[in-house]
């Protein structure tokens, strides 16, 4: 990949539902400018506010990433951010006129063929590479990411365990290049245990859960579809773990940086993910970067 910076060559349309609110949006990527960025833009709201994706619009981290500035907000973004760091899209303008972004099938891979199919152009401009000198660390109870300096690219690792429950331990590893992304871990899918099902429910969440976006694990091991609760087929035999390095890369490119390091997880979720790429803004603004 050149270090020159990248949008799309042409307009792209999807429309789907919102995994959550279950509502229909359709989005329209555009090319954007050299030093844009990524941001988005509700176009169903007067005035057409403008929402830029970096850590300073993290709105929520809980179930997925929210973003919001002067009390717009948009919900869900994290499986589109993690297309666009695949594809080392720097420069986007995203419309949507609703607050949820559509599911698609649960994984990146429909943003990710949806953006390289309208052709990616290299900018002037140079990507903003951050190389990360010290060792960061951010931990919840028993989850954690660790990042460590590493000059060879991005690497990440994962390790899923539910202490015996639902599935056998997971870990994956993988060197983060355009090809390793599409063919190993955009495909992965959301998954949701069993045990929450009824908490979503009481919560009005997961209205756009449908067969097709979403399996659930149950206790004893069996992967099953969520409305009917037949037997799902799995994209991989450790799909969940590489479901997990996906929303990693969706939440870290938040940073809107090309980040240069060793990320180490064990049991994390979103929280935990925002708060390193907020930890990583703070260390870039004090470090020489190449």
């Amino acid at each position: 990949m050149t270090n020159q910076q990248r949008t799309i060559a042409r307009v792209v349309e999807y429309s789907g539902i919102g995994l959550f609110t279950g509502e229909e949006v359709k989005l329209c990527f555009r090319p954007a400018t050299e030093n844009m960025g990524i941001y988005f833009v509700r176009n169903d709201i007067a005035g057409r506010p403008k929402i830029s994706a970096n850590t300073e619009t993290v709105s929520d981290c809980e179930r997925q990433i929210s973003l919001q500035k002067n009390g717009v907000g948009i919900k869900s973004v994290e499986h589109v951010m993690a297309a666009l760091a695949g594809l080392g899209i720097d420069n986007i303008e995203i419309e949507m006129n609703g607050k949820e972004i559509p599911a698609g099938d649960g994984s990146s891979l429909l943003f990710t063929r949806l953006l390289k199919g309208a052709g990616i152009i290299h900018q002037k401009e140079q990507k903003k590479n951050f190389y990360l000198q010290c060792k960061l660390e951010v931990t919840n109870g028993d989850a954690s990411i660790v990042a460590l300096p590493y000059d060879k690219g991005l690497s990440l690792s994962y390790i899923l365990d539910f202490n015996g429950s639902f599935l056998n331990r997971q870990c994956f590893e993988i060197e983060m290049t355009e090809k390793n992304f599409m063919s190993q871990i955009a495909p992965a899918r959301t998954f949701g245990l069993s045990t929450s099902v009824e908490e979503f429910k009481r919560l009005g969440l997961g209205k756009g859960v449908t067969d097709d976006n979403t399996f659930v694990l149950h206790e004893d091991g069996t992967v099953k579809k969520p409305l009917s609760m037949t037997p799902a087929t799995l994209r991989f035999p450790n799909e969940c773990v590489r479901h997990k390095i996906l929303d990693i890369i969706g939440d870290l490119y938040l940073t809107n940086l090309v980040l240069h390091a060793r990320i180490i997880a064990t049991k994390s979720g979103h929280n935990l993910n925002a708060r390193m790429a907020k930890k990583i803004i703070e260390i870039s603004k004090n470090q020489t970067n190449n």
